[in-house]
């Protein structure tokens, strides 16, 4: 073996092997000063042994190397820690035939076919009087004879791979399975073509489909999943397997305007193409004919805009039923990214005949990635979406009053004003006649007079005769368990008819104001607080609907309670993208539209803090209106 000396920085630790000192014991000072390995590398054979060398100034030195014993002296600890190799030991140290120079001999401990651990070696040294103090070497790396002839770095450098904005190191575990390797990593950019020339290290040829492999020649395509392999001097075959998350992993959105305009306007619609890239979870979307325009009322006034999509054909998208309209929601005050996402899972669980899919996407918009948005289906009569027919109505009940077709209904409860105000938003208003809109604003006023009437408890003339009971409880009992005050306001609150039907509650939009949290709405803490909002007030002065409340929650509950795992699972699938959107944008700046009031409490925090902090409410929610709704 070829002998490398080089001088080592020498560190004084706390020692784990005790040992008090004899007053009468001869000093002794045996100094660590030099360590010998071959390249800074010991390569160990599979339930084999490898030896290299140190030096000490004190000739004919004996050392106990039993870390188990009060009497050792000289051990290996993994770098950094003062843990011990759990893949390897020493077997024997013994003097060579140069004075002052000692022959560690490493055994593989046949734990762990692969492994690579940075390693020190500690002297410990007693002086009299002093106690006992540690001397250490530089690290040097042990690595067994497999991990040695296959792969132990893999990366993609900036200077072969342009499109990167810097070198992306990947990392490589051993997998469940014998021999077998995972190269996992996330290439943090988008790249619109995967062909990418990696780096690697590995002590025998590296192939794919048995063609070898050139570190920093060969380029394969990342896009799908490549099996590097390598066989060792024993005839093994390693096995190495690209596990690697393509920007955030999410679906990419991307959207050109004609002439790369911005959108401006929420009233005009302008040209653009939309294409989607599944990222292997969802189909391809071809890139295809779209018109967009700014939606939303206070979201869009904030700096990430949110957007409707009008395609040229109904077109089903990511998995969603086809249609032609659809929302790209920018849920900029949102630090969890995911408080319409969860609201929507909640009201899925319900009986609520509908409730708007949504995917999570990227937004790649001319060019420029925007962050993170949420894709989900826009609030239309269609079979897959309000199951109504043409001579159907969709109502909105919204403070804000900016509808065409609008009035107020002198019935019930708002907190904004007098009355409650009602808009019709199916059919459109270039489609809706005279007639129709008399119709439904005189069957708006049958229930709300039936509902206040001296017999609105009369299962027959009262109002369960214009009002379908399990979605109105089902659609209050959404609010309350996410904390949507916008039921009392009324803002964003939806119902719908047929034209021989009941009126339906449903379906939930605008889930992102003060919505999991107690900020907005400190009254809901340990309390029902959405029982007097609209019409409710009345509907809860009926013990039949009381009692079905409790029925409904009591059916619900088990569905609830799994909400929390899935908050789990959408956390880390959204780890990567949350690292990037708040690069771009700052929740706290919506305080500027709030009297200078964060919105919803935790936008100063982390993305992990925000996440939890809606874990422990969603959790503390559902033991609330477990007790409240129960004790009605």
């Amino acid at each position: 073996m070829k002998i490398n000396y080089f001088i080592l920085a020498v560190a004084f630790l706390a020692a784990a092997c005790t040992k008090t000192p004899d007053p009468n014991e001869t000093e002794k000072n045996a100094r660590l000063i030099s360590l010998s390995v071959d390249e800074q590398q010991i390569i160990v054979p599979q339930e084999g042994t490898a030896s290299f060398l140190f030096r000490v100034e004190e000739p004919a030195a004996e050392f106990v190397f039993d870390i188990t014993s009060e009497q050792c002296q000289i051990e290996l600890r993994i770098q950094g820690t003062t843990r011990q190799p759990e893949y390897f030991s020493i077997q024997s140290i013994l003097p060579s035939q140069e004075e002052g120079v000692y022959e560690v001999r490493l055994q593989d401990n046949g734990v762990r076919l692969t492994y690579k651990n940075a390693v020190v070696l500690c002297l410990i040294t007693s002086r009299a009087g002093y106690g006992t103090s540690m001397i250490t070497s530089g690290a040097f790396q042990v690595i067994s004879s497999m991990s040695h002839a296959g792969i132990s770095d893999f990366y993609f450098s900036k200077e072969l791979n342009p499109s990167l904005q810097a070198d992306v190191h990947l990392d490589i575990a051993s997998a469940e399975e014998l021999y077998q390797h995972n190269i996992e990593g996330n290439i943090p950019v988008w790249l619109e073509d995967l062909h990418l020339t990696p780096s690697f290290t590995s002590g025998n040829p590296v192939k794919v489909n048995g063609v070898v492999q050139e570190s920093g020649k060969s380029v394969q395509d990342f896009s799908q999943p490549v099996e590097y392999t390598v066989e060792t001097n024993e005839g093994t075959v390693l096995s190495y397997n690209t596990k690697i998350v393509h920007f955030t992993g999410l679906p990419v959105l991307i959207i050109n305007t004609e002439n790369g305009d911005p959108v401006t306007s929420k009233d005009d619609w302008m040209n653009a193409t939309i294409r989607i890239q599944g990222m292997g979870s969802f189909e391809d979307l071809p890139q295809m004919v779209t018109e967009i325009r700014g939606r939303g009322n206070t979201t869009w006034l904030w700096p990430k805009k949110p957007y409707a999509l009008k395609l040229d054909s109904k077109t089903p998208l990511l998995g969603m039923p086809k249609h032609k309209r659809w929302v790209l929601l920018a849920n900029f005050m949102d630090r969890t990214m995911l408080r319409n996402r969860m609201a929507f899972k909640i009201a899925q669980s319900t009986s609520l005949a509908w409730t708007p899919r949504n995917e999570i996407v990227e937004l790649i918009f001319n060019g420029r990635h925007q962050g993170n948005y949420m894709l989900v289906e826009h609030i239309k009569e269609d079979e897959n979406r309000v199951n109504i027919s043409d001579d159907g109505y969709i109502l909105e009940l919204d403070f804000h009053f900016d509808n065409e077709i609008q009035w107020f209904s002198p019935h019930g409860q708002s907190v904004q004003q007098s009355g409650i105000p009602f808009a019709v938003k199916f059919p459109d208003e270039d489609d809706i006649t005279a007639a129709q809109i008399n119709w439904i604003k005189d069957y708006i006023d049958q229930a709300g007079s039936a509902i206040y009437g001296p017999a609105f408890k009369d299962p027959e003339t009262g109002y369960r005769k214009f009002v379908d009971m399990q979605s109105f409880v089902d659609y209050w009992i959404v609010f309350e368990l996410c904390i949507n005050h916008e039921l009392a306001n009324p803002g964003s609150v939806y119902m719908y008819k047929d034209k021989d039907t009941k009126l339906f509650a449903g379906p939930i939009w605008d889930f992102d104001w003060g919505t999991f949290s107690y900020n907005a709405s400190p009254q809901a803490q340990g309390k029902l607080f959405m029982t007097q909002a609209i019409w409710y007030k009345q509907f809860f002065k009926d013990p039949e609907f009381v009692a079905l409340a409790k029925e409904r929650w009591n059916m619900l509950k088990p569905k609830f309670d799994e909400i929390p795992g899935f908050l789990d699972a959408e956390y880390e699938r959204l780890s990567y993208s949350a690292v990037l959107n708040f690069k771009m944008w700052d929740p706290t700046e919506d305080k500027n539209m709030n009297g200078g009031n964060l919105i919803n409490g935790d936008e100063p925090l982390t993305y992990t803090q925000a996440v939890e902090r809606m874990r422990n409410i969603i959790v503390e929610r559902i033991q609330t209106l477990d007790q409240q709704i129960n004790a009605l």
